[in-house]
């Protein structure tokens, strides 16, 4: 008998001994009688259609579910799980997988709204919880709990999470209530499951803190045809009425450029002289002068300038100019940076 095409017919082609052909059959008639559970029901796990067994936890929180899905069906940390008409944060799995991919959901119950470098609105949701009861300060020789209003928010990690930094701020609020409750990002635990490494996803917790609402900066702004709150909002295309209303002015907040090799990034704004508006400009054009060029590398995206300075320049003194045009409002300004080696 072809011992290949009977291993074809068991699903168990490729397995190497009897251990591995048993697992293959263990894992086919789990397939089999995956859906015969009443915990089975049919969810999306990001965009993608699967079944997911959903098990109440022994512990009582019901915000809380152990979750099971086929070996076929893979599953990762922060994937989101749309089940019952709720969105649910997959924040645990099992690293043994011969089976079963095994793990825990958390109920997400904040959605969270920001821009970001480019303009962008983005959106996640984030499972929640309170971290007042953690939060303490000092006094003298003295430790005492403070109530500063702080979540602890998971999400799960992406190209877009991870670039948040400390001193994002975020609306968390009722609809219609103004004005606004207002929080700062001040902390982040961004590697206690981080099993990317692997090939199994990752989240990270973000511990946000209570801030003040800014009118100057916060603002009401259409969003998937509805009204939402973004933090400090810059518009992308704005309608330049007064032109010499505005100054254009580079945002970098050093006066050199270090030998270092690694990107410095530029970006300018044009501001307001009658009212306390930003506005990112993404239409403008970039120039570098200097006599140092053969060590300066550059290039501009998005209206933003990306340069740096090589690592084998090891002088000081040399100035390098940057020049920024607005082709909108056709405003110029510049900035002279020091050139300075590493040490």
């Amino acid at each position: 008998m072809d011992i290949e095409y009977y291993m074809k017919l068991q699903n168990a082609y490729g397995t190497k001994n009897k251990r591995e052909r048993e697992l293959a059959k263990v894992n086919r008639n789990a397939d089999i009688h995956f859906d015969d559970t009443f915990d089975t029901a049919d969810v999306i796990v990001n965009d993608t259609p699967m079944q997911m067994m959903i098990i109440k936890d022994t512990d009582g929180n019901v915000h809380k579910k152990k979750i099971k899905t086929r070996h076929s069906d893979i599953i990762r940390l922060g994937d989101y799980v749309k089940w019952n008409n709720q969105v649910w944060l997959i924040t645990l799995l099992d690293p043994d997988d011969k089976t079963w991919n095994r793990g825990y959901m958390y109920l997400c119950t904040i959605l969270l709204r920001w821009q970001d470098d480019n303009g962008n609105i983005i959106e996640r949701w984030g499972y929640s919880e309170d971290y007042t009861k953690y939060s303490q300060g000092e006094t003298g020789n003295t430790t005492i709990k403070i109530g500063d209003y702080q979540y602890g928010i998971t999400l799960p990690v992406d190209d877009v999470t991870k670039k948040l930094t400390r001193g994002k701020r975020f609306v968390i609020d009722f609809e219609g209530n103004y004005p606004p409750d207002t929080y700062r990002l001040a902390g982040k635990k961004a590697f206690l499951t981080d099993d990317r490494y692997f090939g199994k996803g990752g989240i990270v917790t973000y511990t946000l803190s209570y801030n003040f609402f800014n009118e100057k900066v916060d603002k009401l702004v259409d969003y998937n045809e509805t009204q939402v709150w973004i933090c400090d909002y810059h518009s992308l295309n704005p309608i330049i009425e007064d032109k010499e209303d505005v100054v254009l002015q580079i945002d970098y907040p050093k006066n050199c450029i270090r030998a270092t090799g690694k990107e410095e990034i530029l970006s300018a704004s044009l501001y307001s002289k009658s009212k306390d508006t930003t506005t990112i400009c993404t239409d403008c054009v970039w120039t570098v002068d200097s006599n140092i060029s053969q060590y300066l590398t550059y290039k501009q995206d998005d209206g933003k300038l990306s340069i740096s300075l090589s690592k084998e320049y090891d002088d000081i003194g040399e100035m390098v100019k940057i020049s920024c045009f607005d082709k909108q409002t056709e405003k110029n300004t510049s900035i002279i940076l020091e050139a300075k080696g590493v040490y």
